[in-house]
């Protein structure tokens, strides 16, 4: 059993052909189990022989080297084999000549004249006439090597390229190529056509320069190049500086309104705080989470907040230019780049104030994007709010039953049965007369009162005492 076993061991250098194999392991295990305990020079001369042929492509020449290896492994177990020296160096010529050829064959098949000529260039020290065309193909002395996307060389090299041909190319587009690279650069930082899409990548002229990575907090990420090796150190920071401005500024202008609320420098500790809050949560807070607060705040302390684009609605506290399609767009964007998960979430199709929808189910995701849940509906925050000043405006003459109407239904975009739906689940009833549909707020009581002590314990609580001078 050991000498099977040991048979067993032999490798798999071809590992295309598992049955091949499992032969070789059994004509070893044969001749090692006979009186003579060795392999014949007769089958060892046969088997190199049918190996022995020069001609064929990559893949026949390849194949007959890993078969060599094999036998080139066999020869070497001790004992093993009759006239183990001679075979040794037999099976040793033989890989060294296939391996030559295999050369040969790889430089005409897969690397053309190309690399040839360029290294010879190098060598003589030649200047090489470079053109970049306008489907930005790379020609060096009439010869294509390759294409410029954005800042990256992708270099024209087929499978089975040498490692030493491949640095010739390189070497050669370094001299040529890595001033078009730095011009490139410096039209990038003139004109500042930059744009960030949804892959969290940062794109020139199509094709993606940078990408961002996790930085401090979700407003602060950090950039990283995504530019040639042929770029110098130089180059490479005074792109990395113009990205980081220009990112910068983005988020500065386009969530302005975060931003302010984040460096807002008011003494006042009331409103220091909610400031603080609705910055820590994006910029959209629920009501309910801060209703005994503000009750607390005063007029002129909400007029500061307005000031900076805080809406205090019936059901959200909230920073309302964020809602619109580019901050949402943004905001989502550097909140999973930041978090390094929810890449499959996106933000609903803008323009759609009302979803009916049980794909959406992350509800903080949504709360962000700017939609509160309702049952399974979602409502854009900002319609909620335009839907309850309809409400509050209507002139009904039936008291506190308050009439549905179409403006109603055209500014949610939702049907009739859907509006009833959500009219339920925000606590009003529902009453029909006379084909007329109305409806009336009944809230429901809530036999707990809020305890003192611990209102003094919440966030809110501890950061209104807190002395910010």
């Amino acid at each position: 059993m050991s000498l099977l076993w040991e048979c067993c061991q032999i490798p798999d250098f071809v590992k295309k052909t598992y049955g091949n194999h499992y032969e070789v392991i059994s004509n070893v295990f044969k001749y090692l189990n006979t009186k003579k305990g060795k392999i014949s020079n007769d089958f060892m001369r046969h088997q190199l022989m049918k190996l022995d042929k020069l001609e064929g492509n990559v893949d026949s020449l390849s194949n007959r080297i890993a078969n060599v290896r094999t036998w080139s492994y066999v020869s070497n177990k001790n004992n093993w084999i009759e006239n183990q020296d001679y075979w040794i160096e037999k099976t040793k010529l033989l890989e060294d000549r296939l391996s030559d050829r295999l050369h040969e064959e790889l430089t005409k098949t897969f690397i053309d004249k190309r690399a040839s000529v360029l290294a010879r260039g190098l060598k003589q020290d030649m200047e090489f006439n470079t053109k970049i065309l306008e489907n930005n193909e790379v020609m060096i002395d009439n010869q294509f090597i390759g294409k410029i996307n954005g800042l990256k060389l992708e270099l024209d090299f087929k499978k089975g390229a040498l490692e030493t041909d491949i640095k010739s190319l390189k070497k050669a587009a370094r001299q040529t190529v890595g001033p078009e690279l730095e011009r490139r650069i410096q039209i990038i930082i003139e004109t500042g056509l930059v744009e960030i899409r949804d892959d969290f990548k940062i794109y020139w002229n199509k094709s993606s320069i940078a990408k961002l990575v996790t930085g401090k907090n979700y407003l602060n990420p950090n950039i990283e190049l995504l530019v040639d090796d042929i770029l110098e150190q130089n180059l490479r920071q005074k792109l990395i500086i113009f990205l980081e401005k220009w990112l910068k500024n983005k988020i500065e202008v386009v969530l302005k309104s975060l931003i302010d609320l984040k460096n807002l420098k008011e003494k006042n500790s009331s409103v220091k705080a909610l400031a603080y809050q609705l910055y820590e949560n994006n910029g959209v807070l629920k009501r309910s989470q801060v209703s005994e607060y503000l009750k607390n705040l005063e007029q002129n302390e909400r007029k500061i907040l307005r000031d900076l684009g805080v809406k205090f609605g019936r059901y959200h506290v909230f920073l309302y230019r964020l809602i619109k399609p580019e901050p949402v767009s943004l905001r989502t964007l550097l909140w999973k780049n930041y978090h390094q998960k929810y890449f499959n979430l996106k933000p609903p199709t803008f323009g759609l104030n009302f979803l009916d929808d049980n794909k959406f189910k992350n509800n903080s995701f949504m709360l962000l994007c700017g939609f509160e849940k309702f049952n399974n509906f979602y409502i854009r925050i900002d319609i909620l709010e335009r839907l309850f000043v309809q409400i509050i405006n209507s002139n009904s003459d039936k008291g506190n039953e308050i009439k549905m109407t179409a403006e109603m239904l055209n500014l949610l975009g939702c049907t009739k049965e859907n509006f009833k739906k959500l009219l339920k689940s925000m606590e009003y009833k529902i009453l029909e007369k006379d084909n007329d549909i109305f409806f009336r707020y009944v809230p429901k009581k809530s036999s707990k009162k809020p305890d003192k002590k611990i209102q003094k314990e919440t966030p809110f609580g501890i950061l209104k005492n807190l002395n910010f001078s």
